[in-house]
């Protein structure tokens, strides 16, 4: 009887502590990113007011544990302050950066930041599930205002996919019409598609069209702060814009 006690009494026990010790997380994935340096400064310092405050007062509690990690010509290399605008080496574009916090057993006890060429994604985890998810939807809604539906690996693949077989196909007819006729203007549609088939397999896309790039400066211009897209519409133009080209003479003949 005693030892029934007291397995029932050690079981209850177990049940409180992890009922308090219980940790809730929460993941979210981003879409592509661009922003300047400034503005992630700005959105993690607010977030780390709101998790001070989540956490309680300095005084009761140690501080957390923070590290911020920049890839810069393949290498990770990892900056000791938070905020990296007013790092004096900072690079002028990074397309890898990772952000850690860590306090155990708090509200807000990790967080983490991981953003990258082939994933945006952010992480927050603690004992408090209503904190968790203020935070992690302040970073969500604070990051999303520099979302960017142009970008990022799959965007890379699929859009270079459709544009080769387009270029292709495009240079096969062209080739077999020149073959035919031997005109000069056929001749400059070809060169013009070879040229433009040359463009989509050389230029380095994922430095122009990437899944995240900080900035060190970041224009709030509108044909600056799309000249990726702009660019590679332009290319996307071109592709339909020579065979109008090519026509136009034609229709002009025949009025």
């Amino acid at each position: 009887m005693r030892l029934a006690v007291l397995f029932s009494v050690c079981i209850s026990l177990a049940i409180t502590s992890l009922v308090n010790g219980a940790q809730f997380s929460e993941i979210r994935d981003l879409p592509p990113l661009r922003l300047a340096a400034a503005d992630l400064d700005s959105i993690l310092l607010k977030a780390q007011s709101l998790i001070a405050v989540a956490n309680g007062p300095s005084g009761e509690q140690a501080s957390g544990r923070e590290t911020v990690t920049v890839g810069v010509r393949g290498e990770e290399i990892e900056i000791p302050h938070l905020s990296m605008a007013s790092t004096f080496a900072f690079p002028k574009e990074v397309f890898r950066f990772r952000y850690t916090y860590y306090l155990s057993d708090k509200p807000i006890s990790a967080v983490t930041l991981d953003f990258s060429d082939y994933s945006r994604r952010i992480s927050v985890s603690g004992e408090s599930a209503d904190q968790v998810q203020s935070i992690i939807n302040l970073f969500e809604n604070d990051l999303l205002r520099y979302s960017t539906t142009i970008g990022g690996a799959m965007f890379r693949r699929v859009a270079g996919l459709c544009l080769l077989v387009a270029f292709l196909t495009s240079l096969m007819f062209s080739g077999a019409f020149w073959w035919n006729t031997r005109r000069y203007n056929a001749l400059g549609m070809l060169i013009c598609l070879a040229l433009g088939l040359l463009l989509v397999l050389l230029v380095p896309w994922n430095r122009y069209l990437p899944g995240f790039a900080l900035y060190q400066s970041y224009s709030r211009f509108f044909l600056v702060r799309h000249a990726s897209p702009i660019f590679f519409l332009s290319l996307v133009a071109t592709l339909f814009g020579i065979p109008v080209s090519y026509f136009l003479p034609r229709w002009r003949r025949k009025a």
